[in-house]
C-alpha cells in the first residue's frame, strides 16, 4: 500500500499542530513498513519509524513541494532505518571482533523470499524495498541511503543476483522433495 496524502493536507500540517498530528498517523505505519522490511527486526523498526517521524516534523517547513511528500517521506524512513541498521551491524562486528558483517545466503536458509531477503546485507536490502516496494528511482534511494546513485544500482544489481540465486535453490529444492515423494508411491 503506497502513501497518498493531499498535498494540502501537508501544507496544513505546516502551520495546525492538530494536522501535523494526523499527517504523522498516516505516515507512521507506511515508515514502520519501511523500516521493518529494511531491518527485519520489529523493536528496531519501531525505533526507526520514530525517528522517521520525528524527522518529518521537524522538517516539514523545508519542503517545498507537498506534492513530493510521500517519496521524500520513503527517502526519510528508508535513511533512519539504514542508520540503525549501520548501527547495530557496527556493534555486532564488535561483538564478533572482526566477524563479517554481510550476510550470505544459505542454501537451508533460503527457503522463502522472506528469508532472502533477510539475508541481504541492510544496505541492499534498503536498495530493493524502496525501488521495487516505494517505487523510488536510484538517485532517490541514493538521498535516503547516502551512497552514489551508481552504488545503488550496484546495490540492486547484487541483490537482484542474490535473490534469484536464493529463489533458485527453493525451486530445486521443492522439485527434489516432490519427486521424492512422487517415487515414494
Amino acid at each position: 500500500m503506497a502513501l497518498t496524502v493531499d498535498p494540502a493536507a501537508v501544507e496544513s500540517a505546516k502551520i495546525d499542530s492538530a494536522a501535523l498530528e494526523r499527517l504523522i498517523e498516516v505516515v507512521w505505519p507506511e515508515a514502520y513498513r519501511i523500516a521493518l522490511a529494511i531491518l527485519r527486526d520489529r523493536g528496531l523498526a519501531e525505533d526507526a519509524a520514530q525517528d522517521a517521524c520525528a524527522t518529518i516534523v521537524r522538517s516539514l517547513g523545508a519542503l517545498h513541494n507537498a506534492a513530493t511528500f510521500a517519496s521524500w517521506t520513503y527517502r526519510i524512513a528508508a535513511n533512519a532505518a539504514v542508520t540503525i541498521g549501520r548501527r547495530r551491524r557496527a556493534a555486532e562486528s564488535l561483538d564478533r571482533a572482526g566477524a563479517s558483517c554481510a550476510a550470505s545466503i544459505d542454501a537451508a536458509e533460503a527457503v522463502d523470499l522472506d528469508n532472502a531477503l533477510a539475508a541481504l546485507p541492510v544496505v541492499q536490502r534498503a536498495a530493493i524495498v524502496l525501488h521495487y516496494y516505494a517505487g523510488l528511482k536510484s538517485s532517490e534511494i541514493a538521498a535516503a541511503t547516502g551512497c552514489p546513485s551508481s552504488t545503488v544500482r550496484f546495490h540492486i544489481m547484487l541483490a537482484k543476483r542474490a535473490l534469484r540465486k536464493a529463489l533458485a535453490v527453493e525451486r530445486t529444492a521443492s522439485t527434489l522433495s516432490d519427486e521424492v515423494v512422487t517415487n515414494a508411491r
